[in-house]
């Protein structure tokens, strides 16, 4: 009796303990989180959880995955050591399983869901026609953490720098035509403008200082970017593959903007009227501050700002300026002298003759174009302690042309009588004698100058009207295409090389909807030696676009106005009625306080670089 109760308990005993053997197996094989290092949802160990802990991501942790995911998984959720589950995992591609490729079970083999070795499945770890194989373009790529393409293709999403959840929150790879860098400068830093804003070329690297701020640097150690938190405010800084810097310095609602130590702009509130908010600009160059108003509005839940007028002109006046004349006019511009005409005579001529304004506004855009940026590289040659390009008199024009050459021997002979920074090397291409900038290109940029005129036009018969913002900004809209670099840029082709573009140069947009970084293909048409090569796809922030669209206008309101003073004089045709009405905003007066803005701004990057060269 007593026997029996004995073998009994003992019964009882042993049916618990494999009770609690198989519910503690069944949880270690498939439970949710991941132990270890797989960097479940959330993790106990380090590999990338969600939210993250270090790798400044977007929103994952150091594998990058879209969220969560392990040290290798490219799982579109929480997944194991390196699973490209869909789901919480193990090894293998499964759903819920630990190795076999089933929705729970423990086979392996079997047509499943998740199965680890079989064509077909929806997260194999070799397999074909996946949604998150290895090398097939898939939506995993082969170590990106549940990027959006595969390891070295033209995919959305690479394998170390730039995923859409990655290390730096950026859209590409780091090898194939991606769309994103690995820190270069995406929206969700350091307001608007950040960094590179591109993709991030061949051997670019990221890590965090110990301040916290992010940095980028090319293959050969250089800084390229950096991003994060400098005395209270935030900053950017991109330094380009010549040196060029751009630093953004976002605090209390202003946002100023330094292009090298020469120039840039400061930005504040200004003004609300008609439920718009508009923002002012005071711009440094030249040694002077003017100011522009934009008006702020949200496309597609994104910030945008587009010139706003002080002034219009009358119907007649626009009408004379978008028709064509009565016949085509010579015009002499007086640059036959400037050092900057020389230099940039093998890039663009102007037109012979004028058949209408925009065809005189587009050479007065772009001259305008090529006479800042030739400022800016000689005020940047004087920053690196190089002799300015020399100036000369309208008199010196052989003197200009011979100093402002394409041939390097001439310019090496020339060095031997002048310093090295002296000498700027025309940038248009030795081999071709027409010049880099096309009519056709030029014809286009007249053509979108006639489309503006005529808006503006319109816009002023309705400025009494209330109206909502509607339709995309410049940036996208289908009507404008060509666009004028306006500052230097630093960007990185399709095929991962670095290279930069300068003002005067010209791109046409071929993207029509902006990725996640707020970028869009453009493809290069004009450039110049040394850059961006005519023909490359390279993606430009929208942010920079609406830029260049603004330069035009702004450009295009001081032609009107330069037409206007000028009126039947130096071959120009008598134009009609040239008095101007209110515009959308009062004239905004420009900030007196823009050069200390600038001062603190060029002091906020030089601690961000600082600090970025500080050992971890």
């Amino acid at each position: 009796m007593n026997s029996g109760r004995t073998a009994k308990s003992l019964l009882a005993i042993w049916s618990v303990a494999l009770v609690l053997f198989f519910f503690t197996a069944l949880a270690a094989a498939g439970s949710k989180p991941s132990g270890g290092g797989g960097g479940g949802h959330p993790s106990g160990g380090g590999g990338g959880s969600h939210p993250s802990g270090g790798g400044g991501s977007h929103p994952a942790g150091g594998g990058g995955s879209r969220p969560g995911g392990g040290a290798q998984g490219q799982s579109r959720g929480p997944g194991g050591a390196q699973g490209q589950s869909r789901g919480p995992g193990g090894q293998a591609g499964n759903r819920a399983g630990s190795q076999a490729g089933n929705r729970g079970g423990a086979g392996q083999n079997g047509m499943n869901r998740g199965g680890q070795n079989q064509g077909g499945n929806r997260g194999g770890a070799m397999g074909n026609n996946n949604r998150g194989g290895q090398q097939a373009g898939n939506r995993g790529g082969a170590a990106g953490n549940n990027n959006r393409g595969g390891a070295a293709g033209n995919n959305r999403g690479g394998n170390q720098a730039g995923n859409r959840a990655g290390a730096a929150g950026n859209r590409g790879g780091a090898a194939g035509n991606n769309r994103g860098g690995q820190q270069a400068g995406n929206r969700g830093g350091a307001g608007g403008h950040q960094a590179a804003g591109n993709r991030a070329p061949k051997g670019g690297q990221n890590r965090v200082t110990r301040s916290g701020n992010h940095v980028q640097t090319r293959a050969n150690g250089s800084v390229r970017s950096v991003r994060g938190h400098v005395n209270g405010h935030n900053v950017s800084v991109n330094r380009g593959a010549h040196g060029g810097r751009r630093v953004v310095s976002e605090h209390n609602g202003r946002r100023t903007v330094a292009y090298g130590r020469h120039g840039g702009y400061s930005q504040r509130a200004f003004y609300r009227h008609g439920g718009h908010e508009y923002y002012q600009r005071t711009y440094w160059r030249g040694g002077r501050a003017y100011a522009y108003g934009y008006r702020g509005y949200y496309y597609g839940g994104y910030p945008y700002y587009g010139y706003a007028p002080a002034y219009y002109w009358g119907p007649a006046y626009y009408g004379w300026a978008y028709n064509p004349w009565p016949a085509p006019v010579y015009y002499g511009w007086g640059w036959g002298g400037a050092p900057w005409y020389g230099y940039y005579g093998a890039y663009w001529n102007p037109y012979p003759v004028y058949p209408s304004a925009a065809f005189w506004l587009t050479d007065f855009f772009i001259g305008a174009a090529l006479q800042a940026a030739y400022a800016d590289q000689a005020a940047a040659a004087e920053e690196n302690g190089q002799v300015l390009p020399p100036t000369f008199n309208q008199a010196s024009s052989d003197v200009i042309a011979s100093l402002s050459t394409s041939d390097p021997l001439v310019a090496a002979n020339l060095a031997s009588i002048y310093k090295p920074g002296a000498l700027l090397l025309a940038g248009g291409a030795a081999s071709s004698s027409s010049p880099a900038l096309t009519k056709e290109i030029k014809d286009g940029i007249s053509e979108e100058i006639k489309g503006q005129i005529a808006a503006e036009k319109t816009a002023a018969a309705n400025k009494d009207k209330e109206s909502a913002d509607s339709g995309p900004p410049a940036a996208l809209d289908p009507n404008i295409r060509y666009f004028v670099v306006a500052n230097e840029e630093d960007l990185t082709d399709s095929d991962g090389n670095e290279c930069s573009l300068t003002g005067g140069d010209v791109v046409y947009r071929t993207g029509d909807t902006p990725d996640d970084d707020h970028m869009v293909d453009t493809q290069v048409k004009a450039s110049r030696k040394d850059e961006c090569a005519v023909g490359a796809t390279v993606a430009i922030s929208t942010d920079d676009l609406m830029d260049m669209y603004n330069g035009m206008r702004q450009s295009m309101s001081d032609g009107m106005k330069e037409m206007a003073a000028k009126n039947g004089k130096n071959g120009l045709p008598k134009a009609p009625d040239t008095t101007t009405t209110g515009g959308e905003i009062p004239a905004p007066t420009p900030d007196s306080n823009v050069q200390d803005d600038l001062k603190q701004a060029q002091s906020d990057g030089d601690a961000a670089e600082a600090d970025a060269k500080q050992p971890n």
